[in-house]
């Protein structure tokens, strides 16, 4: 069987036709129809990030020294373990967490360097993010 260049013209023809027909239904059909871009976020992902807001809540509590309620307390008192001095946390400027050290005395305070106190601020975060990990883990064992 023998075709003739005008029957394989005449298929490509056509075929080229349905093609762009079934684009441009396709365009106008996605036209219609938008679609909202969606974002999901994991449970964990939820958690960890509702945990590091409540410890920079911690934080920012610790460093008004208004009334510190019972985790407030624990928080310092664990940084103030691990550190192996009692210390005055306030807050310069808006960001920045300052230490000082404070003697047996209270007398004598040295304000740490700046080093000492990022790193402080930084172990501050994460005791609160482990003591409150703990409070959930207590919570959940007592459901």
């Amino acid at each position: 069987m023998s075709l003739s260049v005008y029957q394989v013209n005449n298929v490509l023809r056509v075929y080229k036709d349905q093609l762009r027909q079934g684009k441009t239904m396709n365009r106008s059909v996605d036209q219609r129809k938008p679609t909202p871009d969606k974002v999901s976020i994991s449970s964990e992902a939820k958690r960890k990030s509702l945990v590091d807001k409540i410890a920079s809540d911690i934080a920012q509590r610790i460093t008004q020294n208004d009334s510190q309620d019972s985790i407030d307390e624990e928080v310092v008192k664990q940084l103030e373990d691990e550190f192996g001095s009692q210390l005055d946390i306030s807050k310069d400027g808006l960001t920045d967490l300052v230490f000082k050290t404070i003697d047996e005395s209270g007398e004598t305070i040295n304000s740490l360097s700046i080093e000492d106190s990022k790193f402080l601020a930084h172990k501050l975060q994460n005791i609160a993010k482990e003591t409150l990990e703990k409070i959930e883990d207590t919570q959940l064992e007592n459901i």
